[in-house]
């Protein structure tokens, strides 16, 4: 009888396990579907895997079993898009999305879109995976900006755009550029160093991609010595009187390596079409604190020119850059 009984409990005790693995069976599917991701970030970080980055307003909420809100673009930071308009998929319960409860009609964002976690399928979405959004509230930008999860900062939107733009940088870059010929190379978040040629060598110019302007153009001296952007053959003579038509008769040319500075605010804020104003220290001081860079001549050979002046055949070199906000 003892027996019998052990038996049945030992086979009541394989039912209940076996109850449990059905049980967990029939909910995996479910909690598959569910989101589990680890966190990306504060907003500065997160968004560098995001496709799109727009400032935008709340203009509309379509809750529901797949809830949407409707966007109006203001701004956009960050890739491409067509329309001012866009609908942008929000949390359901299963995908790692915000809820759109948490942005109300009427409020300005700023919006990674489609970065890692948001599960997007066809659309836009917004993940939750990361710090992914900033609220925008009379030109301060509010959120998780940088720093530990949570930690809400504060910044001006102008600091913010910055920050978002023109993220820190150094780099180390080395080529070989024969006569005539152009040297680019992009470096940084935006930016491309160029050496364009002249007739007796080259110029160092710095561009922001999508721009004509050269940033680099408010590397001092501006008179009467030979600027450093500025690569001719008769620099590298031992005796430079030799060349006749030097500019201002100097005795040298800039000594290497060659230093110039660059900001983006070139042509814009500083010494742009609107300046009324003549250059001062403090542009200068304001163009070198955002980038410096160091060009670095290594080798060269130079053939016979005009009036003593002789042509750079090839040159060799390296440049560091360095800058950001």
């Amino acid at each position: 009888m003892f027996i019998w009984k052990a038996m049945v409990g030992r086979k009541r005790n394989r039912i209940a396990v076996l109850f449990l693995f059905i049980m967990l069976a029939l909910t995996m599917p479910l909690s598959a579907g569910a989101c589990s991701c680890v966190w990306k970030g504060p907003f500065l970080t997160a968004a560098q895997d995001a496709p799109l980055v727009v400032i935008g307003k709340i203009l509309r909420h379509h809750p529901g079993k797949a809830p949407t809100m409707d966007v109006l673009v203001l701004e956009t930071l960050k890739g491409g898009i067509l329309d001012t308009g866009m609908t942008i998929q929000m949390g359901d319960g299963m995908h790692c999305r915000p809820t759109i409860d948490a942005f109300p009609v009427g409020t300005k964002w700023i919006l990674a879109i489609n970065g890692q976690g948001a599960k997007p399928g066809n659309g836009w979405a917004i993940s939750h995976c990361g710090e992914y959004w900033l609220k925008v509230e009379d030109d301060l930008v509010i959120g998780s900006i940088d720093g530990d999860m949570k930690q809400v900062k504060k910044m001006s939107l102008r600091d913010f755009k910055n920050r978002f733009l023109y993220p820190k940088f150094r780099e180390r870059l080395s080529g070989r550029v024969e006569a005539g010929k152009q040297f680019h190379r992009t470096f940084g978040s935006r930016f491309e160093f160029i050496l364009e040629p002249m007739q007796e060598g080259w110029q160092i110019v710095v561009r922001e991609l999508g721009r004509d302007e050269n940033l680099a153009r408010l590397t001092p001296p501006f008179h009467f010595v030979p600027n450093p952007r500025e690569i001719e053959g008769w620099h590298f003579l031992e005796k430079p009187s030799a060349c006749i038509n030097r500019p201002y008769n100097a005795d040298a040319g800039p000594t290497n390596p060659r230093q110039f500075i660059f900001s983006p605010e070139v042509g814009k804020t500083i010494a742009g079409p609107d300046s009324r104003l003549a250059l001062s220290d403090e542009n200068i001081d304001a163009v070198k604190k955002f980038g410096r860079g160091e060009m670095d001549i290594k080798k060269f050979k130079l053939t016979p020119g005009k009036d003593g002046c002789p042509r750079i055949e090839w040159l060799e070199f390296s440049v560091q850059l360095n800058g950001g906000y």
